[in-house]
């Protein structure tokens, strides 16, 4: 189900595009406006080296073409910046500001995901707050090279434990993967390099979306947290 996020507990997106520009093989507006046309719900502002005016400028671009389709916007790491943009929510690595401390800025205005890469990390982003886990790296990831997959087991063990929680699986996700993770319950990934550096665009999300099935896309409702 298409639809921005904001204001909402929780949300399961079925494809969230990991939007980088310098990995896009076609202008990055190109790639997104495909994107979203083959499926994407999503799309994560990620920009490790643009100035503080520059990633604002860029953010509120992203979100102007997705606010445009009925997607919802996210900024990686940057509260500051997702509020200012008006995004609908920050996902924050284990490395960035906390859960709490960005709930403490953002308050309700945004939502929160976090990255874990075990349960211990899952069980405390959730306990901290969020509203959506990054399970991963499910594969060897071009995007973080320097981090060992956690595989689909754990991908299994987190929706054993927290079968209703709103998630995307992360790390070299690409077309004739996905369908194994849609097996295995997965019900949402996010993908940077599979799409942004693709000829067309759209037809990979659709590829992906494709072996994620239709149900996928399910929006959570209530407080979608663990049982």
């Amino acid at each position: 189900m298409h639809g921005t996020a904001r204001g909402a507990r929780t949300a399961q997106w079925r494809l969230c595009l990991l939007l980088t520009r310098g990995q896009c093989a076609l202008p990055w507006e190109s790639v997104l406006e495909r994107a979203i046309a083959g499926g994407v719900d999503a799309v994560q502002v990620r920009e490790k080296s643009l100035d503080d005016r520059e990633l604002l400028a860029h953010a509120r671009a992203v979100r102007a073409i997705c606010a445009s389709r009925g997607v919802a916007t996210i900024v990686n790491d940057r509260v500051d910046i997702a509020l200012a943009s008006g995004a609908d929510g920050v996902h924050l690595g284990t490395n960035d500001l906390s859960l709490r401390d960005a709930r403490r800025i953002g308050g309700s205005a945004l939502l929160y995901g976090g990255s874990t890469h075990s349960l211990d990390e899952a069980r405390a982003a959730i306990e901290a707050g969020a509203d959506l886990c990054g399970v991963g790296a499910m594969y060897e990831s071009a995007l973080k090279p320097g981090l060992a997959p956690s595989g689909e087991a754990y991908l299994r063990a987190f929706l054993r434990e927290f079968p209703r929680f709103p998630h995307l699986a992360i790390g070299g996700i690409a077309p004739g993967r996905v369908a194994a993770l849609a097996r295995a319950g997965c019900r949402g990934v996010a993908v940077s390099s599979a799409i942004c550096g693709a000829d067309d665009p759209e037809a990979v999300a659709r590829a992906i979306v494709a072996e994620l099935g239709e149900s996928a896309g399910d929006s959570v409702g209530g407080s979608g947290g663990a049982p």
